[in-house]
């Protein structure tokens, strides 16, 4: 966690970071942080909507409407 830290000091709008973090907060199923840094990546690069379709480190949230409403970009 402290090196995507890191790296957002270096490059604050880079979406891959933030996606990244996202994946890491979901797994530990802290669901408000894991949507707010996805929504922070989908606004940065939309490309990672279809990314987090499929992506297994986010099946814990994947029931959750917010996260449908994400993917689906509602």
């Amino acid at each position: 966690m402290a090196s995507l830290d890191k790296a957002l000091e270096i490059k604050p709008d880079y979406a891959g970071t933030y996606y990244n973090k996202a994946c890491l907060f979901a797994l530990q199923t802290k669901i408000e942080t894991a949507l707010e840094l996805l929504t922070t990546a989908l606004n940065l690069d939309p490309k990672y909507q279809d990314m987090a379709k499929t992506d297994s480190d986010f099946d814990s949230i994947r029931d959750d409407p917010r996260f449908q409403a994400l993917i689906q970009g509602e």
